[in-house]
């Protein structure tokens, strides 16, 4: 097991964002939260990667742990020159040849050099795909 959540909960504002949640995630497993908007998909998954502390219920993560999240929204300086490579490479330790083989698996190899600012909304998020990959 690498990240298990039991009866966990966040409590902010004077109210319960998610309450009683239990899940285990194992080694390799791909895992999708679905649910209406404000359901607390995103707070179940920062609480499960250790970004937020649960308030209540248990945690657990494997020590070292590396996971991949892909974020449902990410504000960028769109005034800033940043080409995807750059991008890829700002909180990313991957090799060039890790880089290629994401990019290449969102089929976005041939985007490695083009603008940020300049892509569409689809293959910016292939972009924070390749990125989590």
């Amino acid at each position: 097991m690498r990240v298990s959540l039991e009866n966990a909960g966040i409590f902010r504002s004077g109210r319960w964002l998610v309450r009683g949640v239990s899940m285990s995630v194992a080694a390799g497993e791909i895992v999708t939260l679905i649910g209406p908007n404000g359901s607390g998909k995103s707070t179940t998954a920062m609480m499960a990667l250790g970004v937020l502390n649960a308030d209540e219920g248990k945690t657990h993560r494997t020590a070292n742990l590396r996971a991949s999240y892909v974020p449902q929204k990410l504000s960028i300086n769109w005034t800033l020159p940043l080409a995807v490579k750059r991008f890829l490479k700002l909180t990313n330790r991957a090799s060039e040849s890790e880089m290629r083989d994401a990019l290449s698996a969102t089929e976005i190899l041939h985007l490695a050099d083009a603008q940020m600012s300049n892509l569409s909304g689809g293959e910016f998020q292939r972009v924070l795909l390749a990125r989590a990959i």
